[in-house]
């Protein structure tokens, strides 16, 4: 055989092989197809993902992921009452309330309830068998994201429709710390001694496990998630890497801390002393406490970092990075019970001695407060005291800004009642 006749026969054959491998590979192209669609973008169906941070007058508790307690809306000063409603069901958690003044409610029911600002019921849903143990927060894109006892994560859409009900494998009745959402749209919720992250659809990105439980709520800090335990340990928390210690509290922050800046960490704890934890070198220190009584706790941070909490007894008092009180006042009528020098001006009512919600302050440092016996208000910066209601409901649970110049106010008994000017 010549060598051109040999030349010819075998591009002959490699011409057969390549006809019969784009045959094979025809067949095979639409099992293969979906495999492939499955990692594509389609261009007929458009996504938006909504990051930031979430947007509202209160959307999670405490208003800010800082848990600062500060309003980026003015309080009504004078306070007075501009409608009330009664919801068919208990209320423990503070209310939220979004960008366009509507408040959403997270019963003792499993249910949901939004109302607008004129207090008409918008819409109920139900959420299953469980109700939530901590307050429900509102993430980037407005979803209303919560944790039920039964360790499920809900999450509802503005109009009320189920955006994603996802099984987190967690100890629910655990999951009593309060959740927080992240600028990307995703949320960290924590249970017992888990912690949690999700993405924007409800889908699981990241778990740990922490050395003891979590307590109050978890906050934005400035390298992470931070969470506080129950011996006051604080952590922080960014996956992939592992959660890791930052130093301590030196006893239990149970109703939760407040980043009062980028280091300083400030906590009530053992309901006696104010605390300020430094994160970056893990130093604490004592800026509140003694002989004053017990505290009423988180601390609202207000203008230039101060932080100011109510106690038990009805005095209001602020103090500065230092420890130097910048602000004291007297919103119950009770001397015996107060330190001698408390005698000052807006001295009003009588003494609770009990627990009351968290006060809130806005930027004008006009200060929100609810007593645990009903009475409910706003301080002015001078000092002055506008009372709304000398017995509002019997148990408030929250005072959250509502909106400019409103604030409203959460009862356990279902009641739910806007103060405005």
């Amino acid at each position: 055989m010549s060598a051109a006749r040999a030349t010819d026969r075998g591009r002959r054959r490699r011409r057969r092989l390549l006809r019969a491998g784009l045959v094979a590979a025809a067949a095979l192209l639409p099992a293969a197809a979906p495999l492939a669609l499955a990692d594509a973008v389609d261009t007929t169906r458009p996504h938006t993902l909504v990051v930031g941070a979430p947007r509202g007058f209160a959307p999670s508790e405490r208003i800010d992921a800082r848990r600062t307690g500060r309003a980026t809306a003015s309080l009504p000063f004078p306070a007075r009452e501009a409608w009330r409603k009664q919801v068919r069901g208990g209320i423990d958690a503070a209310p939220l309330v979004d960008a366009d003044g509507d408040l959403l409610l997270t019963l003792t029911v499993p249910e949901v309830v939004k109302l607008g600002p004129d207090g008409r019921e918008r819409w109920r849903v139900r959420i299953g068998d469980s109700a939530p143990l901590a307050p429900a927060v509102l993430t980037s894109d407005g979803t209303l994201a919560m944790i039920t006892s039964s360790g499920l994560a809900v999450g509802l859409t503005p109009a009320g429709g189920v955006r994603y009900a996802v099984p987190l494998g967690l100890r629910g009745r655990d999951a009593d710390v309060t959740p927080l959402a992240l600028d990307d749209g995703g949320l960290v919720a924590a249970a017992g001694r888990s912690l949690v992250e999700l993405a924007a659809d409800g889908s699981v990105r990241a778990r740990a496990e922490i050395p003891e439980r979590a307590t109050g709520a978890l906050l934005a800090g400035p390298d992470g998630t931070l969470v506080t335990t129950e011996s006051g340990a604080v952590l922080t928390w960014r996956p992939p890497s592992a959660p890791r210690r930052l130093g301590s509290l030196g006893g239990l922050p149970r109703r939760g801390a407040a980043l009062a800046d980028a280091r300083t960490l400030l906590a009530v704890v053992d309901g006696r002393r104010l605390v300020a934890l430094d994160l970056p070198t893990g130093t604490t220190g004592v800026r509140l406490g003694g002989t004053l009584g017990a505290l009423d706790g988180p601390p609202a941070v207000g203008a230039g970092g101060a932080a100011v909490v109510l106690l038990a007894s009805g005095l209001l008092v602020g103090v500065d990075a230092s420890g130097n009180e910048v602000l004291r006042g007297v919103l119950d009528r009770s001397a015996s019970a107060l330190p001698a020098d408390a005698a000052l001006s807006g001295v009003v009512g009588a003494l609770d001695g009990k627990p009351s919600p968290p006060i809130i302050v806005d930027r004008a440092g006009r200060i929100g407060f609810a007593r645990a016996g009903g009475r409910a208000g706003v301080v002015a910066a001078d000092g002055n005291v506008s009372i709304a209601a000398e017995r509002l409901c019997s148990t408030p649970v929250a005072v959250v800004p509502a909106g400019e110049e409103r604030m409203a106010v959460a009862c356990r008994d279902g009641t739910v009642v806007m103060l405005s000017r």
